[in-house]
């Protein structure tokens, strides 16, 4: 089966059924939500880097971490398109299944994330 042409894509989209226009309005405003989340994530990270000084400079060890931070919220990003993408091909084709294994690493990275940070705030109590 050969895929449909652009023509056909836009004829398409413009005869959705008004329940198909929510359902892609809402997946848009979760991979906002995506966008947002890593935004967050990336200022974290930018924060614990600049702001984790011992003696007037910046630890090795708070860079590091601010680092990691900044590159999960990369991921972050990253994923939340790929979903938008899947989820924008399920709904039109009607294959929609919701991601647990997304939705688990993400939250595992998170609270691994957590726990770096609170290992690291930790260490540098005085």
């Amino acid at each position: 089966m050969s895929e449909p042409s652009d023509a056909e894509q836009t004829r398409d989209r413009r005869e959705l059924p008004e329940a198909a226009v929510r359902d892609h309005l809402a997946n848009e405003r979760t991979m906002l939500a995506w966008q947002r989340t890593a935004l967050g994530v990336i200022a974290i990270g930018f924060l614990v880097d600049r702001f984790a000084l011992e003696g007037g400079g910046t630890t090795v060890t708070g860079s590091i971490l601010g680092i990691i931070i900044v590159l999960l919220g990369a991921a972050v990003s990253i994923m939340g398109v790929y979903r938008f993408m899947r989820t924008e091909r399920e709904i039109d084709t009607h294959t929609y299944r919701p991601a647990l294994l997304a939705h688990l690493a993400l939250t595992a990275a998170i609270v691994a994330g957590a726990v770096a940070l609170v290992m690291f705030l930790l260490s540098t109590l005085d």
